[in-house]
């Protein structure tokens, strides 16, 4: 049995559909998830990146405290990825890192996003992962995160025409989802294509198998690459209560 905590990195629950997670989790695995108290409502820049950031270093403590067994940080721009796993020592999958690394076990692939000023951002992460020479494209949707459910059949025409260019014009021979509020569409994207749906990496789901299998393996943060820091006197994070409590120790 594992038990997963998805830390999605925004104030804003309800943004989408999560049915269809139910339908891919291990019957051995059981979930949890939660919000930011304090940070932006979607991320979609650097900017935004650096404001959720205090949130998931306080979620990611308090579900090691809370006897999670792992951690899944429910964005593609892995948003305080480094700086959670210095913090605790449970695992912790950045879906960013988990959906690249499976795309590019494929072969030349494209990342097909929310908008397309990412595209700095993701080429930066396939860089950072090692990936850089197999990420042929990055291709935005132009449909915003919190858009992405008001009108489905849009959100899914447009993905369906940004992957088809990038596997006609670019070389992609995998796709991945260059958003977690992209949930649902693999499948039908697929369909779309008429491709083999695991050519099109729905990254959500496969993070959380990702981390069970790092829970079943008995896996934890390794300490020798991601140190937790000194404690030092920090001022201004009343808000949030765990990481204030956790940077003040000692002090």
């Amino acid at each position: 049995m594992s038990n997963i905590r998805i830390v999605t990195p925004i104030v804003s629950g309800g943004f989408r559909n999560d049915a269809p997670l139910r339908g891919t989790l291990p019957s051995d695995c059981e979930l949890s998830q939660t919000f930011l108290r304090n940070g932006p409502e979607s991320v979609e820049s650097a900017v935004d990146e650096v404001l959720a950031g205090p949130g998931v270093i306080d979620a990611a403590l308090t579900a090691e405290s809370d006897g999670i067994d792992a951690i899944v940080i429910d964005c593609m721009l892995d948003p305080a990825l480094d700086a959670a796993r210095e913090a605790v020592s449970i695992p912790v999958v950045g879906c960013g890192e988990a959906g690249l690394e499976a795309a590019a076990s494929m072969g030349p692939f494209s990342v097909v996003t929310v908008l397309q000023r990412q595209e700095r951002a993701f080429r930066g992460l396939a860089s950072r992962y090692g990936f850089a020479e197999t990420l042929v494209s990055v291709r935005g949707i132009g449909i915003p995160v919190l858009e992405l459910e008001k009108n489905r059949e849009a959100s899914l025409a447009a993905t369906v025409a940004e992957c088809r260019a990038a596997i006609d014009e670019d070389g992609a021979n995998a796709i991945v989802f260059g958003c977690t509020g992209m949930l649902g569409l693999a499948r039908d994207a697929a369909d779309g294509l008429g491709i083999d749906p695991a050519r099109v990496v729905d990254p959500l789901p496969h993070s959380l198998k990702v981390a069970h299998e790092e829970v079943a393996r008995g896996g934890a943060v390794d300490k020798s690459l991601y140190p937790e820091p000194e404690s030092k006197r920090i001022t201004g994070f009343t808000g949030w209560p765990t990481l204030f409590e956790w940077m003040a120790r000692g002090s």
